[in-house]
């Protein structure tokens, strides 16, 4: 009798510290998600256009979703996932890498919740959408004004992220 209870306390130390590692690990990579600087480059314009920046955002995670319902996905990736802004296109990936022009996106979206920050891009005549977890509302907030200087519509919740910016507020 005693050896069953030593056996499911043991059993429930083993899940807990398993579970606590699993945390842990989450949060280093949100972290150094968060840490991460954008990286800029610079590439020249073929054909007499003018030369242009290219914006990699540090991703933690990438989804693919339903387009309307962005916290249900259908595909999830932490191991490498891309969001990058090139001069007239959007690059992502989840689990591959897509490009679609900036015309194709029919609404820039922002969620929070506890530890992140998601950028959902929705696009014309698709019934996926892509979600990038920034962690940082900074990193966010660069990608939605870029998004909307190159002509994509904003949701609400994305309009107020640049209001709150041009108001001060975090």
């Amino acid at each position: 009798m005693m050896a069953g209870w030593i056996f499911a306390v043991f059993g429930l130390l083993v899940v807990g510290m398993g579970g606590l590692a699993l945390v842990m690990m989450m949060r280093g990579k949100l972290d150094a998600t968060a840490a991460a600087p954008v990286r800029r480059e610079v590439v020249p314009g073929g054909g007499g256009a003018p030369d242009g920046e290219v914006l990699h955002l540090p991703l933690a995670a990438g989804f693919a979703g339903i387009k309307g319902l962005p916290w249900i996905s259908w595909a999830s990736s932490d191991i490498r996932p891309r969001l990058v802004l090139h001069p007239n296109v959007v690059e992502f990936g989840v689990i591959r890498s897509h490009r679609r022009p900036y015309a194709a996106v029919s609404r820039v979206d922002v969620r929070h919740t506890a530890g992140t920050c998601n950028v959902v891009l929705e696009f014309h005549e698709k019934l996926s959408s892509f979600a990038g977890n920034l962690v940082d509302p900074d990193k966010a907030r660069l990608a939605v004004q870029l998004l909307a200087a190159k002509g994509c519509p904003l949701s609400p919740r994305a309009a107020q992220l640049l209001d709150e910016a041009k108001d001060g507020c975090q």
